[in-house]
């Protein structure tokens, strides 16, 4: 199929976790000027992947109109089926253009449209099965920014293009899936083991679990453990323009309670954006699960990707010696 013949859009929108509307655990960033001046309007990208009725509608912001005839329709058509819209936004912290959606058959109108769901009308419709928004932490598909001060790209103007297209293709075709595959071994039995070596077992199965979880988003050779250093973290992620500085840790039963060493809590109380807290519950089962915890600076809050909040209390401690 020839660049031109195949209808695919790109909109440019603000990052959101979960483009469900305003929340205190998810507020509007990078490229989000007017919902962020105009916190009492509600612009209608924020809810880009809203299920309203098993439909999502697709809002651009400060657009008009879409050029669908760039698409494949022609001068008389209000609309054209059968196009691949793909959402995308900076990451606030690594920066870069991510890809953090798509519908697949949407309709995408010339102009906006009215729908009782909203005050603001929408430009994209789609079936909410056709949609996909990925994980905000899983968002790695990192493109050209092809925008300029435009919302929208169309791919069809643009051939030099294509290594570019083939990409977001490719990527689309995968459903989103890691770009750098790891294979682990897994032991199905652990041997009985005193508390200590339990310990031991569990931090080493945690360490394991989020080498392999950021391997996977960042390449295994941009992984480095700095356990040993003793510097506030576990691991150093390279994502290519910044490093993330991870701190894991690993319990055995599923109720999320960690400790912090005053080294560790100094660099966690930092609350930099490029710090995570990987969190790793149930470690030594089938069934262990993984969180990521970053800051948000909007609330003052630690959120995790399941969508839940940390709650931190400092604890006093000493140190006691003879004279």
């Amino acid at each position: 199929m020839r660049l031109d013949q195949i209808r695919i859009l790109l909109v440019r929108t603000a990052w959101m976790k979960y483009y469900e509307g305003r929340a205190n655990i998810d507020p509007p960033m990078s490229g989000a000027k007017y919902i962020k001046e105009n916190k009492n309007k509600k612009g209608g990208e924020i809810y880009n992947f809203k299920n309203r009725k098993g439909k999502y509608y697709g809002y651009i912001p400060n657009l008009n109109g879409i050029k669908i005839d760039n698409l494949g329709a022609k001068p008389s058509d209000e609309f054209i089926k059968n196009v691949i819209v793909v959402f995308c936004a900076t990451h606030p912290v690594e920066k870069g253009m991510r890809i953090v959606g798509w519908y697949k058959n949407a309709i995408v109108h010339r102009n906006p449209q009215d729908n009782s769901l909203m005050e603001w009308g929408y430009h994209i419709q789609t079936e909410a099965l056709k949609a996909k928004l990925i994980d905000y932490n899983n968002r790695f598909c990192n493109i050209p920014n092809t925008f300029g001060r435009c919302a929208v790209f169309y791919f069809s103007n643009h051939p030099e293009k294509a290594e570019t297209l083939n990409k977001i293709l490719n990527y689309i075709s995968n459903d989103g899936k890691s770009l750098y595959p790891v294979k682990t071994k897994i032991q199905s039995k652990l041997p009985r083991q005193n508390d200590i070596n339990k310990r031991i077992q569990v931090e080493k199965k945690a360490i394991s679990l989020a080498t392999k979880y950021y391997s996977e988003r960042y390449g295994i050779n941009n992984v480095k453990s700095v356990e040993k250093d003793n510097m506030g973290w576990d691991l150093e992620i390279y994502t290519g323009t910044v490093i993330l500085k991870v701190e894991v840790k690993g319990l055995s039963g599923n109720q999320l309670i960690v400790e912090l060493t005053p080294n560790e809590y100094k660099a966690f109380d930092k609350k930099l954006g490029t710090y995570q807290l990987f969190i790793v519950t149930d470690a030594l089962s089938k069934k262990s699960k993984s969180q990521v915890f970053t800051y948000q600076r909007k609330g003052n809050i630690w959120v995790g990707n399941n969508r839940n909040e940390l709650y931190v209390t400092e604890i006093m401690s000493a140190r006691i010696s003879l004279k």
